[in-house]
């Protein structure tokens, strides 16, 4: 049976950066909070660098759009979406403004990384959001493997087709966190983090500096120092493999700065910038 159309409201968390499989060719993974029902969305495919500029959003705007609950990925909150009919409905807060994405974001946080991992087991949860509590290490690992030949002809096609398509770069380097949750029992956790930004960042100090190794640095750096912050809040947002459901991945990380003299916790009631129910 196929799954009845639904009209979504989706508050954008989670871009990864572009992949390319011989089924979709290049698609991201987008997720977000279905502002509506509270709960986390998966939309995919996206072929974002396809869409036409109004249908095309930025992370923490609000989009509108049609999709139906996914045929082939049984994880609860996945759907697949009509990519053509996305509306950017609310523009992004501004960083300033970040107490109406905790209003979102933090009734749905866990309390563990270890606790996603159980609720997976006991009803398929796929993502999540929490506050890592400690963080080990950030790993860097060179990867210079180039596209398999099947890819590599999707993406040529692509940019015969569409002429001011720049090709999708494949980032030579993977970058991961090694960090503990605040589970008590936890053993540690050793994710890849795969955000768009974090990929769009490597990219952007290479060509500023002219230089990979001051462009890993400047990575490095960024992801410990400035998303570690004394004065920030750092939360991890998680999501699963559709292949590999035990291995669970950094989809992105918020990081707004502490609220109040003593530092993070809820935000103070009423104080979300909501969207109206419909």
């Amino acid at each position: 049976m196929v799954a009845p159309i639904e009209t979504l409201r989706v508050l954008v968390t989670v871009k990864a950066y572009p992949a390319v499989g011989k089924k979709h060719g290049e698609a991201v993974c987008v997720a977000g909070i279905d502002v509506d029902a509270r709960r986390w969305i998966r939309l995919y495919p996206v072929p974002f660098r396809d869409l036409p500029d109004p249908n095309r959003f930025q992370k923490y705007e609000t989009i509108e759009l049609r999709a139906r609950k996914a045929a082939t990925d049984p994880r609860p909150e996945s759907y697949t979406p009509d990519t053509g009919s996305i509306k950017v409905i609310r523009k992004r807060l501004p960083g300033g403004k970040a107490r109406g994405r905790r209003a979102y974001v933090e009734p749905l946080e866990s309390a563990s990384m270890c606790e996603i991992r159980r609720r997976r087991e006991a009803d398929g949860t796929s993502l999540g959001v929490f506050r890592p509590a400690e963080l080990v290490d950030f790993l860097v690992e060179e990867d210079r493997t180039p596209w398999d030949p099947e890819k590599q002809v999707r993406i040529d096609q692509t940019s015969l087709l569409m002429p001011g398509k720049t090709a999708l770069e494949k980032v030579p380097y993977r970058f991961r966190y090694v960090y503990r949750c605040a589970d008590p029992d936890c053993n540690g956790h050793r994710q890849m983090i795969i955000d768009w930004e974090i990929g769009a960042s490597f990219r952007r100090f290479r060509d500023r500096y002219g230089s990979e190794e001051r462009a890993v640095e400047e990575v490095q750096r960024k992801w410990t120092e400035e998303l570690w912050g004394p004065n920030r809040d750092t939360f991890f947002y998680t999501g699963n493999h559709h292949d590999n459901p035990d291995g669970f991945l950094v989809l992105g990380v918020f990081w707004p700065e502490k609220l109040g003299p003593t530092g993070g916790g809820p935000s103070p009631a009423g104080q979300g910038e909501l969207l109206p129910p419909r």
